[in-house]
């Protein structure tokens, strides 16, 4: 039990009254019946305080959450106890999950059910265990709460951001992609399948225009083209050391999981197959070649458990597995990150041999602190020989970057924030422009 704030009031209550009770000796009196009263009271209100098992608390959690979005988890509510009461729910989440509010509030009838709602927030993808609810009980009128513990054992998946996959199904009916940084899923004007027939709109290219079909209605119509179906991508992700850091609170290697989970539904959604590939020292993950769209629940559930290892990878190990696993040409999209020329020089080798018979993509994660740190001026700079360091650091990364497209490679380096919507305008632009 633990005092509440009226009782701490009602006690304090009484020391003015012995305070006067010096000077005016009958106060004394009043005094004294007021702490014997006050004691009943108290008494009495601790053995009618509810007990423990007069409540039910059931945890409900969907089937699936989504990295870094946040999700309504309910508890329900059941009071069986005589007295109405305010109840006080927290949960006790791993260091990787923020809940908010911190604490839910609600006050409950004799024999009432009801529903409590907080929003979960998860930073790291994977299984984990919600167990404990801190519970306090405070009774209408009561002097104190009743405080304890429920073991509520719930198994939650914490799966990369599906919820991108909703918004963007979204955004394209309405055609709003580019205003999100997208490209369309279908680049008008541009492929070699016919699609459909639309209405001239300002900027289309003139030679579209389908005469037929404009004298019909009395007003510009231009043929739509889609890109070519049933190519290959394939994007192997790097969950080694050089994908370990993070950036915002989020892990590098998340911003890499949730940019595949995209360009994987945007390439199923384009009829092209889709194959995955985690690696470090070893392979962690393979998913073979995927078409329909229906499958993304397969991509989702090869990503949402990988995590980074401290080791260096293996990429003459991942070069070769794709190698066999993979013979037709495809875009082969290698996800992870370069420090300097000489650390890149395993990775330029493989994909420079892949970039003979596939089109080979590396995609990098650029650190947009040490680039702000470089760009500063020198008289702004508290650390000099921080920007030294940063600009070496920046003119190496540059130098291998520079490397793998001498050789033949695409690269896409981008910030951790605008990785997505640069890689699926990326592929939609190969895919346009006919280079797969």
């Amino acid at each position: 039990m633990l005092p509440s704030r009226r009782l701490i009031i009602m006690i304090l209550t009484a020391v003015p009254i012995f305070l006067i009770g010096a000077v005016f000796k009958p106060l004394v009196v009043v005094g004294v019946v007021y702490l014997l009263m006050l004691i009943a009271f108290i008494i009495a209100d601790a053995l009618m305080l509810p007990r423990r098992r007069q409540f039910t608390i059931t945890r409900i959690v969907p089937e699936r959450i989504s990295l870094a979005a946040p999700t309504c988890i309910k508890l329900q509510v059941h009071n069986a106890s005589r007295r109405r009461v305010e109840i006080c729910l927290a949960e006790d989440p791993p260091e990787t999950i923020e809940t908010q509010p911190a604490q839910c509030i609600g006050i409950f009838d004799p024999g009432a059910d009801g529903t409590l709602e907080y929003q979960l927030l998860a930073r790291r993808r994977g299984r984990y265990q919600l167990c404990n609810l801190d519970v306090r009980v405070l009774p209408s009128m009561g002097l104190f709460y009743r405080q304890f513990r429920l073991a509520v054992p719930v198994e939650i998946h914490v799966f990369p951001n599906l919820v991108n996959l909703k918004q963007y199904e979204l955004l394209l009916r309405r055609g709003l992609t580019y205003e999100q940084g997208l490209a369309r899923m279908r680049r008008i004007g541009q492929g070699s399948e016919f699609e459909s027939l639309m209405l001239y709109a300002e900027g289309d290219d003139m030679s579209r225009v389908d005469w037929k079909a404009t004298a019909k209605r009395a007003e510009l119509v231009v043929k739509n083209y889609q890109p070519e179906r049933q190519q290959s991508v394939l994007v192997a992700i790097d969950v080694g050391r050089a994908t370990a850091g993070e950036f915002e609170g989020i892990s590098r290697l998340d911003y890499l999981v949730n940019a595949a989970l995209m360009l994987a539904y945007v390439t199923l959604r384009q009829g092209d197959w889709f194959s995955l590939v985690a690696f470090s020292d070893r392979i962690e993950s393979y998913l073979p070649p995927i078409r329909r769209v229906q499958s993304i629940e397969r991509v989702a559930k090869a990503l949402y458990e990988l995590q980074p290892r401290l080791v260096e990878s293996d990429y003459g190990a991942a070069c070769r597995f794709i190698g066999l696993k993979n013979r037709k040409r495809s875009l082969i999209c290698l996800m992870t990150d370069v420090i300097d020329r000489q650390a890149s020089d395993v990775i330029l080798s493989y994909l420079a041999r892949f970039a003979r018979r596939h089109l080979a993509m590396a995609v990098t994660l650029a650190n947009p602190h040490i680039r702000t740190l470089a760009e500063t001026p020198l008289t702004k700079t508290p650390d000099p020989y921080s920007k030294a360091v940063a600009l070496d650091v920046l003119m190496a990364r540059k130098e291998a970057l520079a490397a793998m497209r001498l050789s033949g490679v695409d690269v896409l380096d981008t910030n951790p924030g605008a990785l997505t919507p640069d890689l699926i305008n990326r592929y939609l632009l190969i895919k346009s422009t006919r280079r797969l």
